[in-house]
């Protein structure tokens, strides 16, 4: 499994550092205003092929699924984005960037990589959280998880950019770059306490009214927090928060999360002795291919409060 973990770790530290070179060069103050998403669809892609590339040389049998495809790359209308990848990715020629991206167009197998290349576009645009996210599922169940959170400062302040990893025992965090691992663990916050909320920032990804409805019994003692991504799973992997909510938005009754969206935070928050679940307590399916159809909504926890929370959405859906 080590070979696994450092080949990953490597991959996604190069994607954090591509995409922190996008972001600081190509995102700009009006970029939101005029809904130009160019930038992140560099990063996106970009981040893609030199994790694919990576993964490829040191697994050449593990097949990848990964979010992003080639193919509006391929199209002639899109030869400048393409060349603003090239541009990123020195090493890779055009061809090579176009076939590493759709490395990513695996079938899941007793084991595979899942990868996001770039999770929560929108906080990567206003220059807030966003995660690179890979993961190793087996026997359906993500047993390896790395997430490179480029935006995310260490514990008690310092240089941002940091990288999330667990195979299963236990999980850390390091700069990225770095060599210092800091093991981290879930709170032991059993409710008594303030019980501290993680949500996603954009309104159409959950539902807030309902999560509304289960911090509500808390009363004072309830603290919501909003984070992009899947940097909610490395906060409260290391002790920051005690619950992330991501239950389904009404007006998409038949939504399903995505397998990428949440296997690496998944391994890593096991790993750190919390627990994840559908928001009925049933353990996540990671077996029907791309997206958790056998669930509803996701509730991941310090471990300590999770049944109640259960409780809690059971009574107010």
């Amino acid at each position: 499994m080590e070979k696994y973990l450092n080949t990953a770790i490597q991959a996604v530290e190069e994607a954090a550092l591509i995409c922190q070179k996008v972001q600081q060069k190509l995102v700009t103050e009006d970029t939101l205003i005029k809904k130009d998403r160019s930038p992140v669809t560099i990063a996106d892609l970009a981040s893609q092929a030199v994790i694919c590339k990576t993964l490829r040389q040191a697994f050449p049998a593990m097949p990848i699924i990964a979010e992003e495809d080639a193919r509006s790359l391929r199209q002639p209308e899109n030869k400048h984005v393409l060349d603003k990848i090239a541009e990123m990715l020195p090493g890779m020629d055009q061809e090579e960037i176009l076939a590493s991206i759709d490395a990513g167009n695996g079938q899941q197998a007793q084991a595979f990589w899942t990868l996001d290349p770039i999770d929560g576009t929108k906080g990567f645009l206003r220059g807030d959280q966003y995660a690179v996210a890979l993961a190793l599922i087996k026997d359906g169940q993500p047993v390896l998880g790395v997430l490179g959170c480029p935006n995310l400062a260490p514990q008690g302040g310092g240089q941002a950019g940091l990288v999330f990893y667990t195979s299963g025992q236990g999980a850390s965090y390091k700069a990225i770059g770095g060599q210092q691992a800091v093991p981290v663990s879930a709170s032991e916050n059993d409710g008594t306490g303030a019980l501290r909320f993680l949500e996603s920032v954009e309104s159409g990804h959950a539902n807030h009214g309902l999560q509304g409805s289960i911090s509500a019994p808390f009363g004072a003692n309830a603290r919501v927090v909003r984070y992009d991504s899947q940097v909610k799973y490395a906060v409260l992997a290391r002790g920051e928060a005690d619950v992330y909510l991501r239950l389904p938005n009404p007006k998409s009754p038949d939504y399903r999360e995505k397998i990428w969206d949440h296997a690496a935070g998944v391994a890593i928050i096991r790993a750190a002795g919390g627990r994840v679940s559908d928001m009925f307590g049933k353990e996540l399916d990671f077996t029907l291919g791309k997206k958790l159809l056998n669930n509803r909504g996701v509730v991941v926890s310090n471990g300590r409060v999770h049944e109640r929370i259960i409780s809690l959405i059971k009574e107010n859906a």
